[in-house]
């Protein structure tokens, strides 16, 4: 049994809805629209959401660091003022931003180098070559030999990022496939009864 372009397919959904609700919650602050916050609540259990670590949209409609005040680099608010601009933050910080951004990347190019419909997988030496970046970045700055910038971050998680469709994808074919072969013996079991 081959599996189908459903996997693919849902996969494509759900990272393009995601994405899409991770970029549009600063521009409803932006707008005053309270749905931010219940966006900021929802995602709230993927991420830390660390103003220091993530992006703001200004009131002028740029991407900037979010600014932090002295004593508070962990605030998890969602917007601040700071010297007259108003910044309002995204509801994952810029490392998952990033991951997040690049698996939408890599799942649309995928269709370029393998069968969307493949089971099998890449060499897992290249997961982990992807994963190195980001273990050396958040390994070091966990343990307090130094704080990561979010450039840096984005580059770690986008590395990452757009390595996991490229696993994840094929697992879900073989996910599909063995649901479908279960689903016919059972429906071949209950024929007999």
């Amino acid at each position: 049994m081959k599996p189908s372009i459903i996997p693919f397919a849902f996969f494509l959904l759900s990272l393009s809805l995601f994405n899409f609700a991770i970029i549009i919650t600063p521009f409803l602050a932006l707008s005053g629209g309270s749905a931010a916050n219940t966006l900021h609540a929802a995602f709230s259990p993927t991420c830390h959401q660390s103003l220091s670590r993530s992006l703001c949209i200004t009131s002028g409609g740029g991407v900037a660091d979010c600014p932090v005040s002295e004593g508070s680099p962990y605030s998890r608010a969602n917007s601040i003022d700071s010297d007259g601009i108003s910044y309002y933050k995204f509801p994952v910080c810029s490392r998952d931003m990033a991951i997040y951004l690049a698996m939408l990347a890599g799942l649309l190019i995928f269709p370029l180098f393998r069968d969307i419909k493949s089971e099998e997988w890449p060499s897992k030496w290249l997961l982990v070559a992807a994963a190195i970046p980001i273990a050396i970045d958040g390994g070091t700055q966990l343990v307090g030999l130094r704080e990561s910038s979010n450039l840096l971050r984005i580059l770690t998680g986008a590395i990452i990022g757009f390595a996991l469709p490229f696993y994840i994808l094929p697992m879900l074919n073989s996910v599909e496939v063995f649901a479908r072969e279960k689903a016919a013996e059972w429906k071949k079991e209950k024929a007999k009864k």
